[in-house]
């Protein structure tokens, strides 16, 4: 078992004495296009340290890493205010974003696109989202059609997370069989389109409310796809993307706390440095009210957060305890962010304060991975199941 108490101390030091310095020097901002060069070189680096790929298996060069230290470790990032977090442990296109597809991945899958994604020399995405598709996955209209040892896929998804770095994507898609008129949900895996090979067209950068450049529409105009593409079994990709849905849905909880920390912490800074009438402002109850409550339901949110993920690490079915995780740690980060803004008055009001970015960005987190309303409606019917 890692011992992940050296790993975080590990990964400390590399966010506070590298990351963040390397980001000033090169003027990072987490609202503009990122270059490839940054974001293979923190690849690079997390690779060389261990970090990138943690939660890969052993013979794949990971240390098996399960998903409660996964969760630690997204917590420090998140934390810390790092514009390249996400590439550290292969959030946004790497190792991550594999996972236990790994184990329907054929022998040839894994060594052609599994391993170069591992070693940080390549990215992916996981491509199931469309333009009348968010929610209602069975509402997907990309087609596959059967053409010799090939399939010709045609159709649009939108909101792709970490597409702009992707080599290649797991693509669910509605695969027509001609034989019986039958459609079925397979996954796809599908180059990018370049010079040397087709595949898949990268569409409009789709820019949202934090302003970064990490999401695209992907654009399949009669692309061919080989059939040792198919991932796993015809038939079972929505099952494939949905088998992902709890855990991914537990740990981004990891991200809204860290966010949520990070806000935290920048209020009990300015709190404390901040004067008025004569003394911080961090004497007055109401502001220490403020920072009690935030201090509250971070504290219950991650308590939550752990113990759903020590269940997961088990085996065990939470369904509806991941849903509880998602909508109440979200939740929690749009009320801290709120207080954070109130903390800091008219100074947090302006562009490019690190309160202002993070009030925009915790917005999102109330949609992404599946709406607020959503999870109510799966935590409403796995109460009333029987």
């Amino acid at each position: 078992m890692a011992d992940i108490d050296k790993i975080k101390d590990e990964l400390i030091h590399f966010i506070y004495d590298e990351l963040l310095s390397y980001e000033e020097r090169h003027g990072i901002d987490p609202e503009k296009r990122i270059p490839m060069k940054h974001i293979k070189w923190v690849r690079k680096r997390a690779k060389e340290l261990g970090f990138y790929g943690i939660n890969m298996p052993k013979k794949y060069g990971g240390q098996n890493l399960n998903l409660k230290g996964l969760c630690i470790l997204k917590e420090e990032l998140t934390r810390s205010g790092a514009v390249l977090w996400g590439h550290v442990l292969g959030e946004l296109g790497g190792p991550l974003r594999i996972g236990k597809m790994l184990e329907v991945f054929t022998e040839e899958q894994v060594k052609k696109y599994a391993m170069p994604v591992i070693h940080g020399e390549a990215g992916c995405c996981f491509a199931l989202t469309e333009p009348g598709a968010g929610s209602d996955a069975r509402a997907i209209k990309t087609t596959a059609i059967k053409d010799g040892d090939h399939y010709i896929l045609r159709g649009k998804k939108h909101f792709i997370s970490a597409s702009p770095y992707a080599d290649w994507a797991i693509v669910i898609a509605k695969e027509i069989v001609c034989e019986n008129n039958e459609e079925r949900m397979t996954a796809f895996i599908v180059d990018k389109q370049t010079e040397e090979k087709p595949g898949f067209e990268l569409g409009k950068i789709q820019v949202p409310i934090s302003g970064e450049h990490s999401t695209a529409e992907i654009l399949f105009n009669e692309c061919c796809v080989p059939s040792s593409n198919i991932v796993g079994n015809p038939g079972k990709g929505l099952q494939l993307g949905i088998g992902r849905i709890n855990e991914n849905r537990a740990s981004w909880g990891a991200t809204y706390i860290g966010v949520s920390q990070r806000l935290l912490d920048l209020s009990i800074d300015y709190a404390k440095g901040r004067s008025q009438f004569g003394r911080p402002i961090g004497q007055f109850q109401a502001i220490q009210h403020m920072l009690a409550d935030m201090a509250t339901e971070i504290y219950a949110a991650r308590c939550m957060l752990y113990n759903v993920i020590d269940k997961i690490d088990k085996g065990e079915d939470v369904k509806a305890e991941a849903s509880m995780v998602k909508v109440f740690a979200s939740e929690t980060s749009n009320r801290v962010a709120d207080k954070a803004m109130q903390i800091f008055g008219g100074k947090g009001l302006m562009q490019g304060h690190p309160v202002e970015r993070l009030y925009r960005s915790v917005r999102m987190f109330r949609i992404l991975t599946g709406t607020s309303e959503i999870q109510r409606n799966t935590i409403a019917k796995e109460l009333l199941k029987g």
